[in-house]
C-alpha cells in the first residue's frame, strides 16, 4: 500500500464516481498544466509577482498565500505592527508556516529586518546587493 493512500491523500477517482465535483477537482489537480505551475516551471500568472502580506494571516488567507507561492509569488511578510503578545501568539507560527513552505520547495526564507521576512519559492529568486555589487 501506497504511504499517500494509506494517509487518505491519494485515493482512485473511481472511489468518488457519485461525487462528479470531487472527481473534476481531482482531474485538474493531476492536469500537467497544473504540476507545471506548482513546480515553477512552465507560465504561471504569480510568477514573479511579490505579496505583501501585513499581520498574521487567517487560515482562509493562509490557503491563498499557499496557492499563490506555489504558483510562484514571493510573500513578504510585515509584522511592524504586531505587540510582543500578538507575535509571540501567532506571528511565529505564520512564520514558520510559510517558512515550511519555502523549504518545501526549495526556496528561500530571508531575514529583511525585525518584523519582516521574505520568502521566495526559489533559490535564486532573490539577491542581496551591497553598494559594491551582490553578496
Amino acid at each position: 500500500m501506497n504511504f499517500m493512500k494509506f494517509f487518505g491523500f491519494d485515493t482512485d477517482e473511481d472511489d468518488y464516481d457519485d461525487n462528479d465535483d470531487y472527481a473534476e477537482e481531482k482531474r485538474a489537480r493531476k492536469s500537467p498544466a497544473r504540476r507545471e505551475s506548482r513546480s515553477g516551471a512552465g507560465n504561471s500568472n504569480a510568477g514573479g509577482k511579490l505579496i505583501l502580506y501585513k499581520g498574521v494571516a487567517t487560515e482562509a488567507d493562509k490557503r491563498k498565500l499557499r496557492d499563490a507561492f506555489n504558483d510562484g509569488a514571493m510573500i513578504l511578510i510585515d509584522l511592524h505592527e504586531l505587540n510582543q503578545r500578538e507575535f509571540d501568539e501567532g506571528g511565529k507560527d505564520f512564520i514558520t508556516f510559510i517558512g515550511g513552505m519555502a523549504f518545501n520547495r526549495g526556496g528561500k526564507m530571508e531575514f529583511i529586518e525585525p518584523a519582516q521576512y521574505l520568502f521566495t519559492p526559489r533559490e535564486d529568486m532573490f539577491e542581496s546587493w551591497n553598494d559594491g555589487g551582490h553578496e
